[in-house]
């Protein structure tokens, strides 16, 4: 089946690693990024965009003829309890676990919805960022105000939290972005939303 979410994907591939690279290029202002960082960040995208696509699955859920299905729900629920107790959630398992969801859980018009919402989010960055720093392979970063549910760049939690992925991804350590921080606590929500159904 040809989907809107397969030209996309390619087109913005990049857009959750490049928003959580520029807050530790923010951390670590005097210190540009080595190669060697920026491939293992190239290599955890999977885990980037699967933390991106279930921070868009709470949206989702409230717009109007797009909520999950009690079917889906049962599909679902067991997938996102998995990822909270994984001690290390390998770039290559976060790949299968959104291939699954998005081939054979969600139905065209949420993945269209979800294409469409990050597309705009994009827009919207560039324009409130036009002079945000280069990033990898001549790709822009993204500053404040990038991707999330809010549409806003919260502090604590979550800079702790993507300071110990980019720990872990520099270390070559096992981490799992879903038992702490603001990933959690979304998947947490997910979960319960889920599990009214």
């Amino acid at each position: 089946m040809v989907r809107v979410r397969t030209v996309l994907v390619t087109v913005f591939a990049l857009l959750p690693s490049l928003a959580l690279a520029q807050d530790f290029v923010q951390q670590t202002p005097n210190r540009q990024i080595d190669p060697e960082v920026r491939q293992r960040l190239e290599q955890y995208r999977p885990v980037f965009d699967l933390m991106g696509s279930l921070r868009l699955m709470l949206e989702l859920d409230g717009q109007k003829g797009l909520a999950f299905t009690k079917a889906q729900a049962q599909k679902l629920l067991p997938i996102l309890k998995d990822l909270q107790t994984r001690p290390d959630l390998k770039p290559a398992d976060a790949e299968k676990i959104l291939a699954t969801i998005e081939d054979t859980i969600l139905t065209p018009a949420q993945l269209k919805w979800m294409d469409e919402t990050q597309l705009k989010r994009q827009q919207e960055t560039r324009q409130r960022a036009p002079q945000a720093p280069q990033g990898p392979a001549g790709g822009r970063f993204f500053g404040p105000g990038g991707q999330g549910t809010n549409g806003g760049n919260r502090q604590g939690g979550a800079g702790g939290q993507r300071g110990g992925l980019f720990q872990a991804i520099q270390q070559g350590k096992p981490f799992n972005p879903f038992k702490e921080g603001r990933a959690a606590e979304g998947l947490q929500q997910l979960i319960a939303l889920l599990s009214k159904r």
